[in-house]
């Protein structure tokens, strides 16, 4: 942690002992004469050191910060324009005279910062060697006084609380060009409201006012730059200049102060009414009824069942959407069970014919007390359960996300927005797919090739002996890898190995082909052998293979099954699925194979991904359909806060019509998806999604619990003002109290915005509901927007006593005719004064210490919102 120090000047170097532009010189020298040590000193020549007038201006990247910054169109009007700048010597590097002030006297800058209104001065013109501006003199800053507007801001360590010693931390930095210490101008002119300005960094004395003109001068180096006998304006010379404008009247205290707390009951908030007897279905012939359809954001505490004025229209109408939405799933049923039938009517007739000896055909069309109705409202959450009817349980997230006419309204909102923007979003999902569409068509190919290759083995290796197997695999010997019989196990060896180490059962050259061709069944020593046993051909049986006979002494191969042990595990080995597994593991390296096993129905099934989209839905929803998303949004007034949670069940709602749709959209489109995916997880701005996989929602878990949150509401803020149109970095903290006050130092935990427009700003408390709000003693904080360092007084009437310098305002302030802060008279100082209290016009730390202007803050207590 640093501390902000303000020091009046900083000089080192030669100009730091100088006298005006004449330095002297000495040398001193040490001799030892007869035991005596002397150190005599030799005058030397007096040098002139450069002056402002020997100087063009500075570098320009010197400039660090201007305030208010080049091109604002709307800067408060209580502030003092300002520039920083990187060598913190610069203001005084070429000074050659003083001022007295009350502590002695101060090096007089060389320059100064002077601000005029764009109807007052046009900007610099172009000219050599400097642009020039021509300033009336009555609307310059008294340039006398100048030394109080000029100081050096050091940041230095919160262990530094000796003068001297920050005043040497200053001086290393100085040398060292240190970022944590820099020099400021302030003008001292006060701004008035809609305005355009022109500010600029011009030499403070003749001299060099002179020399940026390339005219002659004969004035003295310590003579003012304005202003000047007989002439009511002054040319000036521009080192640095740049615009700005302030905005209309109001200062963020000001604006800040308007506002004012609406419980949202008061200001129509949260629900509206809709007729549901005015769209109802035909099959409900009853009278009118209404109910309460809420939005994303709800007054705190105010979560409550669907509200009907009719209960009885609501069991109705509950129970004809129920209907509905089963149709299609009790369709299929009939239409699967009315083809059973009609297969056994035709099985028990013997397949009945018809006149000319065909067989009969069924009657057209479904039976007449079928119920034909196919094309249904959607079953919101169907895809990513596999549900196709509403589930009887009345808790289930699925019952009342489709049976409850507020969450359907939300669901809708979501499948609207997919529908208005199909393409963009397509777009969007085919970027994201291009290397799953590759892989999928090496994996096609891939489950072809294995289907083709089972089809083979099955035709020509599935009728083979275990000996013959194991010689027709004898020749790959060397890349089969076995367990030694036991397919379970690791491979440890292979084929050939096997073989090789059993020679004592198994001959060498058994497996061989050679061996084959002289063993085989009708090879010439077998024919041979059965003319010899006179035995018919085909009835004499085949010499038991020696092959066989060694695999059985190893072990390897049993009596009872003759493809267990190694025939089995070479079978297992050469599975042409298995083989593709492994080489398209090798072709597409991914994480999807961890869930995938030889043994599964399709191993080289598509994958099925779906798209991941990372936009806040909350910001299009509330963009499109304001008042569906936040019913009343329309009538809260300008200046008004109000205090809203967020709506669990809603949100899930909307975000399951949003996939829901989505995922149809994706099936249609060819997308390689299975629809149980959540390309949408996110609905508010901020880190992290807000549901999880809606697939992975528990069927009889509530809606809403499924979110982030866990079903519970994050508390939200909800301003409307002229205050975020002006300041639109305003910033809102959520800060914990402590007795029931706020801190003296806190930094918060800063709100996630989300605006609405330029004067509506909604800010979101993430983990903090109205539970924690309420016990923790939290405060809502805004606070002003303040990019560095600022100076300036407030705005409006003086308070009365005034506790600290920080109340200082303009009205207390004086100023010459064209509103320049004067030195004298001094305003009145706080009482009683606080402790190291700065003085006015003392010096010029004190006068920044005095000008400079901490962020406003404007706290409301949660409690007490919540209360009301």
């Amino acid at each position: 942690m640093s501390t902000r120090w303000f020091f009046s000047s900083a000089r080192i170097g030669a100009g730091a002992t100088a006298t005006g532009q004449a330095l002297p010189t000495s040398v001193r020298f040490g001799r030892d004469v007869d035991g005596r040590h002397e150190e005599p000193s030799v005058t030397g020549p007096t040098l002139s050191l450069a002056g402002p007038g020997d100087v063009y201006g500075f570098d320009r990247s010197t400039v660090l910060r201007e305030e208010p910054p080049p091109g604002t169109p709307d800067a408060p009007e209580n502030v003092l324009a300002g520039v920083e700048l990187a060598h913190a010597d610069l203001p005084w590097l070429l000074s050659s005279g003083t001022a007295a002030t009350r502590d002695g006297p101060v090096p007089q800058p060389w320059i100064a910062l002077v601000v005029l209104a764009d109807d007052e001065a046009a900007p610099p013109r172009d000219a050599r060697p400097l642009p020039v501006l021509t300033a009336p003199a009555a609307a310059l800053p008294p340039p006398g006084e100048r030394w109080a507007w000029a100081h050096v801001e050091a940041r230095l360590p919160d262990t530094v609380v000796d003068a001297a010693d920050a005043r040497r931390l200053v001086e290393q930095g100085l040398r060292a060009h240190s970022a944590d210490v820099v020099a400021r101008l302030l003008c001292p002119r006060r701004l008035t409201p809609g305005r355009g300005w022109i500010a600029a960094v011009v030499p403070a004395t003749a001299a060099g006012r002179d020399a940026g003109l390339e005219a002659a001068s004969g004035a003295a180096a310590t003579a003012d730059a304005w202003p000047i006998a007989g002439r009511d304006t002054v040319d000036l010379p521009v080192y640095h200049w740049w615009t700005f404008r302030t905005g209309a009247a109001g200062t963020f205290p000001e604006l800040a102060q308007r506002l004012r707390f609406r419980p949202a009951a008061e200001a129509g908030i949260g629900g509206r009414t809709i007729d549901v007897g005015r769209r109802r279905p035909p099959e409900m012939a009853v009278g009118p009824a209404e109910v309460t359809l809420d939005g994303a954001l709800r007054a705190p505490g105010t979560a409550a069942p669907e509200a009907w004025t009719d209960p009885a229209v609501r069991d109705l109408f509950r129970a004809v959407v129920r209907a509905r939405l089963d149709a299609p799933a009790h369709r299929r049923t009939d239409v699967a069970t009315t083809r059973e039938a009609e297969a056994d009517a035709v099985a028990t007739d013997g397949g009945g014919t018809g006149d000319e000896g065909r067989p009969a055909e069924p009657a057209e069309g479904p039976p007449a007390d079928r119920d034909v109705t196919a094309v249904a409202p959607p079953l919101y959450g169907s895809h990513h359960t596999g549900r196709q009817t509403v589930p009887a349980e009345a808790d289930s997230w699925l019952t009342t996300l489709n049976l409850e006419v507020r969450r359907r309204v939300a669901a809708a909102l979501g499948a609207r927005y997919v529908q208005l923007e199909q393409e963009f979003l397509m777009a969007r999902a085919w970027e994201q797919v291009g290397e799953i569409r590759r892989a999928n068509r090496l994996l096609a190919a891939g489950e072809l090739a294995a289907a083709a290759a089972e089809r083979a083995q099955r035709k020509h290796l599935d009728r083979l002996s275990p000996a013959d197997l194991v010689t027709l695999m004898a020749p790959a010997g060397g890349r089969v890898r076995l367990s030694a019989g036991d397919a379970a196990a690791a491979p440890t060896t292979t084929l050939a190995a096997l073989l090789a180490s059993a020679h004592d059962e198994v001959p060498a050259g058994t497996a061989g082909t050679s061996f084959t061709r002289l063993t085989r069944r009708n090879g010439a020593p077998a024919r041979r052998a059965r003319r010899t046993a006179g035995g018919a051909p085909q009835d004499a049986p085949a010499p038991e293979p020696v092959l066989v006979q060694g695999l059985r002494r190893m072990g390897v191969m049993g009596d009872d099954a003759p493809d267990a042990g190694l025939p089995g595990e070479l079978r297992d080995r050469i599975s042409p699925t298995r083989l593709h597994l492994l080489r398209l593991a090798d072709r597409i390296p991914a994480d999807f194979w961890t869930d995938r096993a030889e043994t599964d129905d399709r191993p080289l099934r598509p994958i099925m991904a779906h798209p991941r989209f990372t936009v806040p839905i909350a910001e299009e929803i509330l963009a499109r359909w304001p008042e569906w998303a936040l019913p009343g949004i329309g009538s809260l007034p300008p200046d008004s806060v109000t205090l809203l949670e967020t709506n669990p069940e809603f949100i899930a709602a909307l975000l399951v019509g949003l996939n829901h749709e989505f995922n149809r959209e994706l099936l249609w489109r060819e997308f390689p998806t299975d629809q149980r995916g959540t390309p949408f997880a996110r609905f508010w701005p901020g880190d992290g999604a807000d549901v999880e996989e809606i697939a992975l929602w528990p069927p009889e878990s509530p809606l809403g619990s499924g979110l982030r949150t866990g079903g519970t509401g994050d508390l939200v803020m909800l301003v409307r003002a002229e205050l975020l149109r002006r300041f639109p970095g305003t910033a809102l903290h959520a800060v914990r109290g402590v007795g029931g006050r706020l801190p003296a130092d806190f930094d918060g935990v800063p709100a996630t915005p989300l605006a609405l427009d330029e004067s509506t700003v909604l800010y979101l408390f993430p983990g903090l509901d109205e539970t924690r709000a309420r016990a923790e003693d939290w405060f809502f904080v805004f606070r002003e927007p303040m990019h560095g360092t600022r100076f300036g007084f407030d705005s409006g009437k003086q308070p009365a006593p005034m506790t600290s310098w920080a109340d200082l305002a303009w009205s207390a302030v004086g100023t010459a005719p064209l509103a320049c802060v004067r030195l004298d008279p001094a305003p009145p100082a706080p009482d009683p004064p606080p402790p190291d209290a700065a003085q006015w016009g003392r010096d010029a730390a004190d006068m920044a210490r005095i000008a400079f202007q901490r962020p406003f803050q404007l706290a409301f207590k949660a409690a007490t919102l919540l209360n009301q």
